[in-house]
């Protein structure tokens, strides 16, 4: 392939990546992003000789001002500068792609999509950026490394073989037709390359001083949009986000053999009151939780007796930001996270009915650690006689709100529930009679059918006779609270599938679930309000339902491509950890490994923090040679540096020596773009003293200086003289200079 060519396809695979990395984001849009490819597809044609560009010259420039008045205009409507900044990039790339004339134009075009690769950094942190990246940093090395190759043929090849070449002049779009200057073996050099650079500024990333992106905006990643986890949920819209694989958090056990020790309901947010259609919250008051010595707020009462069960959850960000966690929560902590930069405060807050909201100054995804432990139900509890039970209730104002019902119930659901708790003598026994009855008259289904003459729950229970969990959660606490037993509806999730490739669970959208929740009293207690964890009453306690016949659920597929998706998934959730993520306590924490490793290899006295060489000594601790060889191979590698450079020219000729030109021929090649700017064009088969008499001749400004700078070159080219730096210095100064004052003296 042609030098041209390729030079121009890396070039534009160079602002594809960057342009595709800002699509993935979501901030462009479909219809946008195909437009943009449509534009870039057809600048590849758009250039000299086959357009006048100079034609289209003005129309470009007053369309860009108007996409700078209207990226101005949209930062003053909405104050999004960074959305506005976005637009206003890509108009530029497709603008530059249109107007292609000098090596400059493709320069603007690199800096440009850097820009939108920064752009692409604040708006997506999603795994697929990460490929993008990598993938960009092998097209910049290309590319540059072409870009440099393709300026010192354009503007140094005349310059370095005039005198040899004075019989005809060089062609250079000639050489940059070439077929023989790059193949695959060049390519596949510079990917290597590439790779040495990916390595090098993945060092650079995990040893440079961490601060982020919060200094200037608050970085955020597009949340997952969950319907049923929040103040306000309507009847009926589980059903429709059952086979959604999306996953909404994952989760770590530190303990393995903990996963399976407490039923996996994921509580996150109660309801009490009811209006026919919609759950929504009575009491939306918070208070601030206050962690403990052990960094733990706590959430619940804590038995000692019973065992603990830890949950790493890492959750990703939601509409509406609430914290999950087996049932039954005693403690969350983000202990693990210690606060190092002020700008990244969190904090959590619980209700009157024990939901856990969460603030914090960013919008990525919350990692913390919830504690639970199992569910205990004294036998004494269930058998509260239910006359006792009732009155015990309705004489607690505090747990009033657990037993209201709609305006307008069909009378046909309390006859019913009536009639289905009969005889029943304990507050038990009614509850088990109501859950059986869900199991045995009524169907799982996620195909819902609506009778529009009827609300929700009479259509479920007398028409319809099938539905899904909230149906079941909503019949249940309904069903008991017309007979006086405090009940309350609950959303979460329940499941999960294990990811074996990164060993967490991993729990979607599909797995959202409704269930219920129904208070009861243990004995010897008064019926006194109480706040705190959501329970009303003193002693009070609240047991979990499952309403919810055995449905279908979530289809769980197996094979290659649920294999795939999971390693796709573990991928992400480490790219979430420990690059998105990676800040300076992290990095800290790093650190403090890296002195551990040292200590371990070296037995001496830590980099940061240890054991010291006198304390291994003690504990009968040996030091690992592992170090001593380590610190020999970088000795040796400084050493053998040392003496390549030792060996190297010095002087005015070690440039040359190395490959770069000696700074008397660039300052001749100054001299010779001054006097372009000024009209003196140097002709192409010139050589410097034919150029010098050209100047002469057309009565060109400071001749004298031009003079001294030519008497240099050809002393230094041809006589081997060294000139001084300082003289080199003072001349290009005056070069720069020319036209606009007398040269030095």
């Amino acid at each position: 392939m042609r030098f041209a060519v390729v030079h121009k396809t890396v070039s534009f695979l160079l602002v594809l990546t960057s342009t595709l990395a800002l699509a993935a984001s979501g901030e462009l849009g479909p219809a946008a992003t195909l437009l943009f490819l449509v534009a870039m597809a057809g600048s590849w044609f758009w250039e000299p000789p086959r357009v006048d560009l100079r034609r289209f010259e003005r129309g470009w420039n007053v369309v860009t001002v108007g996409a700078l008045l209207a990226a101005g205009a949209h930062v003053f409507a909405t104050g999004s500068l960074l959305q506005a900044g976005t637009w206003f990039v890509l108009f530029l790339v497709v603008n530059k792609l249109y107007n292609r004339r000098s090596s400059r134009d493709y320069m603007q075009a690199y800096v440009l999509s850097l820009l939108e690769m920064i752009a692409a950094t604040a708006l997506d942190s999603d795994l697929t950026y990460g490929l993008f990246f990598l993938l960009y940093i092998i097209f910049a090395t290309w590319t540059l490394i072409l870009f440099h190759l393709k300026r010192e043929m354009e503007d140094n090849f005349l310059l370095k073989y005039e005198e040899g070449l004075t019989a005809r002049p060089v062609e250079v779009d000639r050489v940059l037709n070439s077929r023989r200057l790059v193949g695959g073996r060049f390519l596949l050099a510079t990917s290597a390359v590439s790779l040495a650079v990916f390595v090098g500024s993945t060092l650079l990333f995990f040893a440079f001083p961490r601060v982020g992106f919060g200094l200037f905006f608050q970085q955020r990643r597009a949340g997952v949009a969950m319907t049923g986890f929040g103040d306000r949920v309507e009847l009926g819209h589980f059903g429709t986000i059952k086979d959604d694989p999306t996953v909404v958090m994952r989760v770590e056990f530190p303990d393995p053999a903990q996963r399976d020790r407490l039923p996996p309901y994921w509580r996150g947010i109660a309801f009490d009151t009811y209006d026919g259609r919609t759950w929504t919250k009575s009491r939306t008051d918070r208070r601030r939780g206050r962690s403990g010595r052990d960094g733990f707020i706590r959430t619940g009462q804590i038995r000692p007796e019973d065992p603990v069960v830890e949950q790493h959850v890492y959750l990703e960000p939601m509409e509406t930001r609430m914290l999950f966690g087996l049932t039954r929560l005693t403690g969350v902590s983000f202990h693990d996270q210690r606060d190092v930069l002020p700008m990244k405060r969190r904090s959590v807050h619980t209700d009157a009915d024990g939901d856990l909201h969460y603030d914090q100054t960013d919008a990525i995804a919350f990692r913390y650690i919830v504690r639970s432990q199992p569910q205990r139900i004294a036998p004494e509890a269930l058998a509260t006689p239910l006359g006792a039970y009732r009155e015990a209730v309705r004489g607690a104002l505090a747990a009033r709100r657990y037993l209201q019902l709609p305006d307008g119930l069909d009378p046909r659901v309390a006859a019913l529930a009536a009639e289905v708790v009969g005889d029943a003598q304990t507050v038990g026994e009614a509850v088990d009679r109501v859950e059986r009855y869900l199991h045995a008259e009524y169907g799982y289904t996620l195909e819902l059918r609506r009778d529009e003459r009827y609300a929700p729950l009479e259509d479920f229970l007398f028409v319809q006779k099938q539905g899904h969990c909230e149906y079941f959660s909503t019949a249940m606490v309904i069903l008991l609270r017309t007979q006086g037993i405090a009940a309350r509806s609950v959303n979460g999730f329940h499941g999960g599938t294990w990811n074996d490739y990164g060993q967490y669970l991993a729990v979607s959208q599909g797995d959202a679930h409704s269930w219920a929740e129904v208070l009861l009293l243990q004995p010897g207690e008064s019926a006194r309000p109480r706040s705190g964890d959501g329970v009303p009453l003193p002693g009070g306690v609240w047991m979990t339902r499952e309403p919810t016949p055995t449905g279908p659920g979530r289809a769980s597929a197996a094979g290659f491509w649920t294999s795939a998706a999971q390693f796709v998934d573990s991928l992400r959730l480490r790219w979430y950890k420990y690059v998105i993520e990676y800040d300076l306590q992290k990095q800290l924490a790093f650190f403090e490994r890296i002195g551990e490793a040292w200590r371990k290899a070296f037995g001496d006295e830590p980099l940061f923090g240890g054991r010291s060489r006198a304390d291994a000594r003690k504990s009968g601790e040996r030091a690992s040679p592992v170090g001593y060889w380590a610190l020999g191979v970088v000795l040796a590698g400084f050493g053998a540096f040392a003496w390549y450079r030792r060996r190297a020219p010095a002087g005015p000729r070690a440039g040359a020596a190395r490959g770069h030109p000696p700074p008397v021929a660039v300052l001749y090649r100054d001299l010779i773009a001054a006097y372009a700017r000024h009209g003196h064009a140097r002709a192409p088969s010139a050589t410097a003293r034919e150029f010098l008499t050209a100047l002469t001749e057309a009565g060109a400004p400071d001749v004298d200086l031009a003079a001294r700078v030519v008497a240099l070159y050809e002393a230094a080219r041809f006589g081997g003289a060294d000139v001084p730096a300082d003289q080199v210095h003072k001349l290009g100064r005056a070069v720069r200079a020319i036209g606009r004052r007398p040269p030095p003296r």
